[in-house]
């Protein structure tokens, strides 16, 4: 090798190194800062917003109790987060934010619904009427802020790897505090915590180490995901819970159709949590599941029961009343059914009930529109070949890329396709069984900041691994 060419040489390779050595360290500071801004969101999800059973308002945190002007601490301190993520948004040329077509032309009918139903609520009179459609308002703002730290395969996998480590040690605190004689209490049964959205946070975790389970090729990934799926399942059973064991065991349900490895592992985890729990209840499980049966209250577990069913028939009567513009935001209707409970409501435990009171037919149909499109959106993103062929470069382009073009991106195509599928199926299952189970007598999942928050990490997640930028591969120098 001739002299004139070694300076050469060294120089490329010298190059390459730093710049290597420069995208591992701005990637390294990615991942920093993304989780300096994710972690307090994490907290938010589990940060109780409403008071637990006949708690005193003082219990809750300054977030949610402290004003400024007409809105809460938290309120303000997200809008000026999701105000700094859009103008970065609008102006980088880079960064992206994924609405397919076909799930934002509903969520623009939902929209034009809520301008509609607080016209109508502020012309007869309603109050408050932010109250009604805060959260959902900032979990679309927040779906933008999650969407600008997942841009790229590696900013998802390392959020959901943070994810899944917050809510282990989370998961582990309840329990010991649980163990050590604290918890919440329901019926007289003292449980490890009460809060719906939280015990909705750890179905979703559930759900999701199941699928990272599947997926994972070593086995000691295989052992912490199961645990982490293990220990999720049995908090949400000790729980005494009846929103959540529905939702935990139609999401596991779904999994179980829709993926077809791990099935033996499911019923498995299934038969050994519940025994553990039945050992730690005893009795009293066995009447928590008999009091599933809306149509008796024999029993104290399920003394609640006539009120829920009242508050439905309640409403759906002034449905009646109204089926095309529903009573407008901000608003109450008379429950006559359930008068030891409350003598009027701003909310039905029934979703479907609920939207159409509130937001008219236009938002009912709307609401059922998005949902459907996100359900195909998931199911196509999972069903996506992983292994796809991707488009040749030409001859000419071979000859001056060489053949490590052609490697790199089957290599990222690959590597795509298995956490895809994965993080897909969870989004898939766990949102499917939200809104089956709100069909019942649940709350609407809307109407809680920590429950639109999760929403809009699942979706920005799911959304982020089907982005065309992520599939395109990109030749090497």
């Amino acid at each position: 090798m001739s002299s004139a060419m070694q300076p050469a040489l060294l120089s490329d390779a010298t190059a390459h190194t730093l710049g290597c050595g420069r995208r591992v360290g701005r990637g390294f500071a990615r991942q920093i800062c993304q989780s300096l801004l994710l972690l307090p969101l994490f907290s938010l999800i589990l940060q109780p917003e409403y008071v637990q059973v006949l708690g005193d308002l003082e219990t809750k945190s300054i977030l949610y109790r402290g004003t400024i002007g007409p809105l809460r601490i938290v309120d303000v301190a997200l809008l000026g987060l999701i105000a700094t993520h859009v103008i970065v948004w609008i102006s980088s040329r880079r960064s992206r934010v994924d609405v397919p077509r076909s799930v934002a032309i509903p969520g623009i009918g939902f929209l034009l619904a809520i301008a509609l139903a607080a016209i109508r609520g502020s012309l007869l009179g309603g109050a408050n009427l932010f109250c009604d459609w805060r959260a959902l308002a900032l979990g679309v703002g927040m779906y933008v802020v999650f969407a600008m730290w997942l841009q790229t395969q590696d900013d998802v996998r390392s959020a959901m790897l943070l994810f899944a480590v917050f809510m282990t040690v989370r998961i582990g605190l309840f329990g010991w505090e649980f163990v050590g004689g604290g918890g919440d209490m329901v019926v007289g049964v003292r449980i490890p915590v009460f809060d719906g959205p939280t015990l909705s946070a750890v179905v979703f975790t559930v759900i999701l180490a199941q699928c990272m389970s599947d997926g994972s090729a070593g086995l000691t990934q295989k052992l912490l995901w199961t645990g982490l799926s293990t220990g999720g399942c049995l908090l949400v059973l000790l729980c005494f819970r009846r929103t959540f064991w529905a939702e935990l065991a139609i999401g596991t349900v779904i999994l179980f159709v829709i993926q077809k490895p791990g099935r033996a592992q499911k019923l498995l985890l299934a038969t050994v949590v519940v025994a553990t729990t039945v050992g730690i209840m005893g009795p009293t499980f066995f009447e928590r599941v008999q009091s599933l049966n809306f149509s008796s209250n024999e029993s104290e577990f399920s003394q609640d029961n006539p009120d829920h069913v009242g508050e439905v028939l309640d409403a759906w009567e002034q449905v009646q009343k109204q089926p095309v513009l529903g009573i407008g935001m901000g608003r109450s209707f008379q429950t006559l059914r359930v008068p030891t409970w409350k003598e009027e409501s701003v909310m039905v435990h029934n979703a479907l009930l609920h939207v159409w009171l509130k937001y008219g037919l236009l938002g009912l149909v709307s609401y059922i529109w998005f949902h459907f499109a996100v359900f195909r959106r998931l199911w196509r993103i999972r069903k996506h070949d992983s292994v796809e062929k991707t488009r040749l470069p030409h001859r000419g382009a071979i000859r001056r890329s060489g053949p490590s073009s052609l490697v790199t991106a089957d290599r990222r195509v690959s590597q795509k396709g298995p956490l895809a599928t994965a993080i897909a199926s969870a989004a898939l299952a766990y949102l499917a069984a939200q809104f089956v189970v709100s069909l019942g007598f649940a709350p609407w999942p809307y109407s809680s900041l920590q429950s639109t928050t999760l929403i809009a990490f699942v979706l920005a997640m799911a959304m982020a691994m089907a982005g065309a930028h992520l599939c395109k591969p990109q030749p090497s120098r």
